[in-house]
């Protein structure tokens, strides 16, 4: 990684090209002339890794922000809201809304890319072979996320000078889009490595977006559905022979630095260097408590010997908690109320926490922070009196979670969060986890739940210490526990919201219940022995977390402001 970060402070510090449809290749550069930055591979590499940055992070922000956190978790049925404004799945926006509709500066900075390296005689063969395969590769991501977002999406396949007219169209169908994507990830997959430094794209960064995006846009698309499953069967079978394999470390892949630059799986992440990154630039800040020691309640149990200084927006709902399995006496993985120990409880009484949280699938542990854990250190109670009880703050509510869990996954617990300090960070993009369940995925799409359900093994041993599923299931409970492993496998992993919005389109494009269903507060007794779901969330945060969805929130609108300015542009279905 310390390579990857020399190269990008270089490419920040010292190329000063502007990408915007306002600033042409015309314009003087600050340090080096264009003639320098297209003949020098040093150079040109480090216009590429500062594309790649823009690139990296709006491809994990939440929709028209510039935050840094999941973009997707936020607005499902995985997370409630504590902190910020509006809901997106409240339904609560119109046809002017922006989701970061203008990305056409970058997509300039990956076409400028594609064309001067093209034209250069300054390079290798090989090395115009890796430049240009970076360049097609950094365009599909940025079209990946767009068709996500809008469906059809104007295609630029060129640098635009001012004789080009500007005022363009949409793609005429969605299966346009992503074809144009799919295309380029077939050039980036010939051209890239098969390895790199971390962060670095590779030839298994663009087969499992291939993969990834043929699987989507399966689900979109206008015709050619049973084509794009072949397309995401062949690009995973290729990626599988590249050699990555499962870290068994769940935990250490997300929670710690060293674990997710040396994790064996990781096929692409965002990584940011503690040279230049606060807690505060990352999603770390917005997933722990703000509590200081000053106002924490006195009768609160235990007392905490530290505070914490989060600014919490998110936390972890019941719903997605009930998805962790328990691994029951019996030896066999089931649903937490279907378990013997909560029978027992039921019948005999108990503490909540044995009852609920015991022998629960391994990446729980990773994911959750639940009553009666520890947490930096510290033993953390979310019942009532307990220490992170929403009531626990004597001065605010805000910053407390509203759910009765906090996240733990994508935290380092290794030091003490302070807003200010230097961290590094990381955060996943493609691994093999990932990887594995789409080919799951697209395998039941192609009525092959054997091969499947061999396949969601991989993760659910490997990761969650599962038993295995029986290859013998059938279809429909193969789907079932499909869904259940990609939501506790990739929680927090920019995955859910546009999972959710896939299997609707597949299921006829209705409302997704999912989407449609108000979210719980989970709460213990003070005593640790009984427990209660709240259909209202507490302290005024049950406004941020309605659940509304209708059938145009398929895709975002395409902006109205934007249309204004250009007739070319159609709008999406409902809006």
């Amino acid at each position: 990684m310390k390579n990857f970060n020399n190269i990008f402070l270089i490419a920040c510090v010292f190329i000063a090209m502007q990408s915007c449809e306002e600033v042409l290749e015309t314009q003087p550069l600050d340090k080096f002339s264009e003639a320098n930055v297209w003949s020098d591979p040093v150079l040109t590499q480090g216009f590429i890794y500062d594309a790649m940055n823009d690139i990296y992070r709006d491809w994990l922000t939440v929709p028209n922000s510039s935050t840094l956190f999941s973009a997707n978790d936020l607005h499902t049925d995985n997370q409630i809201r504590s902190g910020g404004g509006g809901n997106i799945n409240t339904g609560d926006y119109d046809k002017f809304y922006n989701a970061g509709w203008n990305q056409f500066g970058q997509i300039r900075q990956a076409n400028l890319i594609i064309e001067k390296v093209n034209n250069s005689t300054s390079f290798s063969e090989s090395q115009r072979t890796n430049f240009i395969a970076q360049g097609h590769m950094l365009r599909a991501m940025i079209y990946s996320r767009q068709a996500r977002f809008f469906g059809k999406y104007t295609i630029i396949d060129k640098v635009l000078t001012i004789d080009d007219d500007l005022l363009l169209g949409r793609s005429e169908t969605i299966k346009d889009t992503y074809d144009f994507i799919l295309s380029d990830l077939t050039i980036a997959a010939n051209g890239l490595p098969d390895s790199g430094e971390p962060g670095t794209l590779t030839k298994g960064s663009a087969l499992a977006l291939k993969a990834e995006m043929a699987l989507q846009g399966a689900a979109y698309v206008e015709s050619g559905k049973d084509e794009y499953y072949q397309i995401a069967k062949q690009a995973s079978e290729d990626l599988f022979g590249l050699g990555y394999q499962l870290d068994t470390d769940y935990a250490g892949m997300f929670n710690t630095e060293q674990g997710g630059i040396n994790s064996t799986e990781m096929i692409l992440a965002y990584y940011r260097s503690a040279d230049n990154t606060r807690f505060r630039d990352t999603p770390m800040q917005r997933i722990v408590p703000n509590l200081g020691l000053n106002r924490l309640h006195p009768d609160a149990s235990p007392q905490l010997n530290e505070g914490f200084s989060g600014w919490n927006r998110i936390s972890p709902t019941w719903s997605l908690v009930t998805n962790y399995l328990v691994v029951d006496e019996d030896g066999v993985a089931k649903k937490w109320n279907e378990t013997s120990y909560y029978q027992d409880y039921l019948s005999n009484g108990g503490y909540v926490s044995n009852a609920i949280f015991k022998n629960r699938d391994e990446r729980f542990y990773a994911s959750i922070v639940h009553d009666s854990s520890s947490y930096f250190g510290q033993l953390v109670t979310f019942r009532e009196g307990g220490n992170l009880h929403w009531t626990a703050n004597t001065g605010s509510k805000w910053g407390m979670s509203p759910s009765g869990f906090h996240q733990r996954k994508g935290l380092y617990e290794a030091e003490r969060l302070s807003a200010g300090a230097n961290t590094a960070y990381h955060y996943p993009m493609f691994r093999l986890g990932r990887s594995y369940l789409n080919y799951a995925e697209t395998m039941l799409r192609l009525n092959q739940p054997s091969v499947a359900i061999e396949y969601i093994n991989k993760t659910r041993v490997a990761h969650g210490k599962l038993p295995e599923l029986s290859t013998g299931l059938g279809l429909d409970d193969a789907w079932k526990y499909y869904k259940i492993e990609r939501r506790v496998e990739l929680f927090f992993e920019n995955d859910r919201y546009w999972s959710l919005l896939r299997w609707g389109k597949e299921a006829g494009g209705g409302i997704i219940d999912e989407l449609n269903t108000n979210k719980q507060t989970f709460v213990i007794s003070a005593d640790g022995m009984s427990f209660e779901l709240l259909d209202e969330i507490p302290n005024g945060y049950d406004t941020r977390n309605k659940m509304n969805f209708s059938v145009k929130r398929y895709l975002f609108p395409v902006p109205e402001g934007e249309r204004q300015l250009n007739e070319k542009l159609d709008q999406n279905p409902g809006w």
